[in-house]
Order: structure tokens, then C-alpha cells, then sequence
């Protein structure tokens, strides 16, 4: 859908727009590998959001080391 030519603009940015709530507010319901998945993507918003996920999920693990 986001990558439809046919998709309009706005359903576009809503869908990204939730997916970067949801990363910034319940980071936790995504798995390691989606959360990496969307850190390649190519809207800066959702990089930066899973970026920020990513590293919250390496500071307990590198705190119990």
C-alpha cells in the first residue's frame, strides 16, 4: 500500500505517522526483527523511531553484561 503509485498522499503519511507513534509509545509489541525492518525504511520519521526502539532494547542487555 505505501509503496502503491495509486495510494493517495495523505494515507500515506497517516500510516507512517502511526507507525511512528506506535514505535515512540509501545515499542515493545514489535518484534527485534520489524523494529530493524523499520529502521531501513525510507522515511526518515520511522528510522529515527526504531533507531530510538533498538537502542532502548541494547541498554538492558548491555547493563546485565
Amino acid at each position: 500500500m505505501l509503496d502503491d503509485a495509486r495510494t493517495p498522499e495523505i494515507i500515506r503519511h497517516h500510516v507512517v505517522d502511526a507507525l511512528q507513534y506506535a514505535l515512540r509509545n509501545y515499542g515493545q509489541v514489535f518484534t527485534a526483527k520489524e523494529v530493524e525492518w523499520l529502521a531501513q525504511w525510507d522515511d526518515a520519521r520511522l528510522p529515527l523511531a526504531a533507531k530510538k526502539e533498538l537502542g532502548k532494547r541494547e541498554e538492558p542487555a548491555i547493563a546485565a553484561r
